[in-house]
């Protein structure tokens, strides 16, 4: 793997290009500049290079870590006990705890047109359930066998017949909630359960300090880790050398 290649141009590709994308892109290119066509033969194996690396997702990491940062493993360490105030000894643990919360992250490479300006897509907490993924919308009725309407619930989490407890007044279990103190809801119809959607972001007026911007709160909202974004880093390309 050779960090000074940039993968995402060769494959002309944003360097937040999903899985589809990167293959979308390398069957496209490859068959444009395939040797038998009288393509470029040293651009070729350099699309099929690209494509090996960028494919694999754990060989895409550790290019876009070290395209950045380069071979100084110093640099992760203070990143990681900046941002998310780990403080350990262990090389390895260190890396591995870099690596899990940086999939919030979003980076995007501006270079010196850039200005100010930036729209991209990243995950948002769905705001029609509160990120719970379920329905609050909708009601929930109980019914005995003969149809009739026993009770009806207003959608949360709660049994509102047991209190939670998941019994009924006589200790016994609780008929509406079947003693688990918890009613089913229905999945949240903007987001379909998943807690979170894909919006477009725009910004402007953004100034960038030097060669990384880091922007908090301005990446991916972690659906199972509630309450964490990751954030925006726009960075400047590392300039090739042959």
């Amino acid at each position: 793997m050779d960090k000074n290649k940039d993968y995402y141009t060769i494959l002309e590709i944003n360097r937040n290009a999903t899985d589809k994308e990167i293959k979308s892109a390398y069957y496209k290119l490859s068959k444009k500049h395939h040797p038998d066509k009288n393509g470029d033969e040293i651009l070729f194996h350099g699309i099929n290079e690209a494509y090996t690396i960028l494919s694999d997702s754990e060989e895409r990491e550790a290019y876009d870590m070290k395209s950045r940062y380069g071979n100084n493993y110093n640099e992760y360490y203070e990143l990681l006990e900046t941002d998310f105030n780990f403080n350990f000894d262990d090389t390895k643990d260190k890396l591995e705890k870099f690596k899990k919360n940086d999939v919030f992250n979003i980076y995007i490479k501006v270079d010196d047109t850039f200005d100010g300006k930036i729209e991209y897509e990243r995950w948002v907490m769905c705001k029609t359930c509160d990120g719970s993924g379920k329905d609050l919308s909708s009601k929930i009725i109980i019914k005995d066998n003969d149809g009739k309407v026993l009770h009806i619930f207003d959608a949360d989490d709660g049994c509102d017949f047991c209190e939670g407890s998941g019994k009924d007044y006589t200790g016994n279990k609780c008929s509406f909630c079947q003693g688990k103190g918890k009613v089913g809801l229905t999945p949240c119809k903007t987001c379909k359960g998943d807690k979170r959607i894909l919006g477009k972001q725009k910004l402007k007026n953004i100034k960038l300090t030097g060669d990384e911007t880091k922007l908090e709160a301005m990446g991916h909202y972690s659906k199972d880790e509630a309450g964490k974004i990751g954030y925006l880093l726009l960075f400047k390309a590392l300039e090739s050398s042959e």
